[in-house]
């Protein structure tokens, strides 16, 4: 093989490389959600026997999310899941104001829980900027009264 013909492989595997190690694929991003609860066990107040905690969601891939709907599934001290409370995107505007959030950004909400439970799975689901269904799941756990 003569010598120019191996600097041009040389060149196509280096760059070849580059763009699978950068992920420069051309494939569109995925948004990426993270939910988070502070604080995390929440504990009862002694002021008026409920449950506060801000819960905060986030974005962190760079592409914006449409919230879609929330879920919280509220299961008890056997594990048994007993209830669950579903927030669509005027309940979630109402809850955060705004259902929207944009690339590298968050939304907090303040919540109170009235009543026991041993902890909540809360799942999220939206639409990305890029078309690409988003699901995220997190959970908080309640220390009792």
């Amino acid at each position: 093989m003569n010598k120019e013909k191996r600097i041009w492989i040389a060149l196509f595997i280096a760059l070849t490389l580059m763009l699978i190690l950068s992920g420069c694929s051309g494939l569109p991003k995925t948004a990426k959600l993270n939910i988070s609860f502070n604080p995390n066990p929440v504990p009862c107040s002694s002021e008026d026997g409920k449950w506060h905690c801000t819960m905060t969601i986030s974005e962190s891939n760079g592409v914006g999310v449409t919230l879609t709907s929330v879920r919280f599934d509220s299961y008890d001290q056997e594990d048994q899941l007993y209830h669950s409370q579903f927030l669509y995107e005027e309940d979630i505007i109402d809850w955060f104001e705004s259902n929207y959030i944009s690339a590298f950004s968050m939304l907090k909400s303040d919540i109170v829980w009235p009543s026991s439970r041993k902890y909540l799975a809360v799942t999220i689901e939206g639409v990305d900027d890029n078309d690409n269904p988003i699901e995220a799941t997190s959970r908080i756990d309640f220390l009792p009264q």
